[in-house]
């Protein structure tokens, strides 16, 4: 675990430093310069550049993951595997490139009266589609040299300071939102540009084939996790992405907005699991490869407590400060909190199951997790095209809430089931407890009657400590104490 704490620890922290610049953006300043359709115009261009970037790798992030260590040999190129890696790139942004332009017409047509800004702005769709696909191609690639936070650094937090800047000038005038837009596509395409930069200056991308490598078994397992790979890696975004999509098919771009600003909020509480995952993935892998179960067995169970801890402690102070939140933001962002409420706890129950994606991707049961998301998108689907237009967000993120819930459930009784793990020990039960306790801590302190960052302090301070100390008193978990000790041993608390 010593390199999946140091990097989780790193990456986590990037992704939290991430998310300070980002509250700044996304919920102190965007919603104050921008109107609603404007902040719905960007989720929805990420949204949907998202899902065509996955497409565009074309299963080859999972062909990553899975077989990298056969081909690891850095005096040897790794044998021809950038060289493929970026083949394939090519040949998936050729054919989306082409998806894009039969159905630009349809979209255009449908958008042009409820979202004329989308239209305006659709062409930015191909820069962002095509950078977006190098940099999950080139950062699963670099995950499995062992280097998880330089993507981290790059996707979530230097993004968002590039951002801060064009809100910046934005604010003076110094750019008008043709500009924002332009830089802002910039942004999110420079960290693919650098990522090649750095894996060339570390002479890690090399574009010499050695097609001999790649023997008829050998290819026709990587065939196979590739279009496994194509199925599990749209369903993934597509849970993240086909609601903001869907909200502004059925309503338009400013709800959309309202929605996106609310669902930041909630995606808070997976920072911790999403830096875990980038690491852990290579270490399972290997560790698979080995069929060292005790060592997998030992990372899902410290990390599902782990997160559950962080989980359950952002989760507490967001419901127990929505208050809050809504003087942050400007009055007509006031109906997001149930999206708040629901985002946020799909999210914890998703950080509770620890590294069970990891898992199951990097076994040789990988076909599983592409079984189970091509039905779980199925049926988030249809809870979207139910819930959406009965109750507008709050429905999609009801939809999300549903969906991540028996994506995560499922997952953890197939790991039990064919594999004898299981992440769920008495101790989660003692976690829950004292979060149950925090919560009502929380809810007991009356609203304090000055300025609310006032009431936010006391509020997050006396949960923090209730939360945070029956942790270390119960022992939740050996890494959050072994932490604690170094701490307090420096402030001279304890010898």
């Amino acid at each position: 675990m010593g390199v999946i704490k140091r990097q989780t620890i790193r990456g986590s922290a990037y992704s939290y430093l991430g998310v300070v610049v980002g509250f700044f953006t996304t919920a102190l300043i965007m919603p104050k310069l921008m109107s609603q359709d404007q902040i719905g115009l960007i989720s929805v261009l990420v949204a949907v550049s998202a899902l065509y970037a996955q497409f565009s790798t074309l299963g080859f992030t999972n062909v990553t993951a899975r077989l990298f260590s056969y081909f690891r040999d850095k005096d040897k190129n790794h044998n021809g595997f950038v060289f493929l890696a970026v083949v394939v790139g090519m040949v998936g942004f050729a054919i989306a490139l082409i998806c894009f332009f039969i159905l630009k017409p349809g979209i255009v047509e449908s958008n042009i009266e409820k979202s004329p800004l989308l239209v305006q702005y659709i062409w930015y769709l191909v820069p962002l589609i095509f950078f977006r696909m190098f940099f999950l191609i080139l950062d699963t690639y670099n995950k499995m040299l062992f280097d998880a936070t330089t993507g981290t650094f790059l996707s979530d937090l230097l993004y968002r300071i590039g951002n801060l800047f064009l809100l910046i000038a934005f604010f003076f005038h110094w750019i008008n939102f043709t500009q924002y837009v332009f830089g802002y596509v910039v942004i999110l395409s420079f960290p693919a540009v650098y990522l090649a930069g750095l894996l060339i200056y570390r002479k890690q991308f090399n574009l010499k084939p050695n097609l001999e490598f790649i023997q008829p078994p050998l290819r026709k397992e990587m065939i196979s996790l590739a279009l496994y790979g194509i199925i599990g890696g749209l369903s993934s975004v597509a849970l993240t992405s086909i609601d903001k999509i869907l909200l502004n098919e059925y309503y338009n771009l400013s709800m959309t907005g309202v929605y996106s600003i609310s669902f930041f909020f909630g995606t808070i509480i997976l920072i911790p699991n999403r830096a875990l995952g980038k690491i852990s993935s290579t270490i399972i892998a290997d560790a698979w490869k080995d069929n060292d179960l005790e060592t997998i067995d030992d990372i899902y169970y410290k990390s599902s407590i782990n997160q559950l801890f962080a989980g359950l402690l952002l989760f507490i102070l967001m419901v127990t400060n929505l208050h809050n939140i809504f003087k942050i933001l400007p009055p007509e962002y006031s109906g997001g909190e149930w999206v708040i409420i629901l985002i946020s706890l799909s999210n914890l129950i998703v950080a509770s199951t620890g590294v069970s994606v990891q898992i199951i991707s990097t076994s040789h049961k990988y076909k599983i997790q592409t079984y189970s998301q091509g039905v779980l998108v199925v049926l988030v689907v249809i809870f979207y095209l139910i819930l959406i237009p009965l109750w507008g967000m709050n429905g999609a993120a009801l939809a999300s809430l549903f969906s991540m819930a028996l994506a995560s459930a499922m997952r953890v009784f197939y790991l039990n089931w064919n594999m004898k793990l299981f992440p769920f020990r008495l101790t989660h039960l003692k976690c829950v407890a004292i979060g149950v306790l925090a919560f009502a801590i929380g809810k007991i302190i009356p609203v304090l009657p000055f300025h609310y960052l006032i009431d936010l302090i006391i509020r997050c301070s006396a949960i923090s400590v209730v939360f945070i100390g029956l942790s270390y008193w119960f022992n939740i978990s050996d890494d959050l104490n072994l932490m604690a000790d170094k701490v307090l041993k420096y402030l001279r608390i304890i010898k």
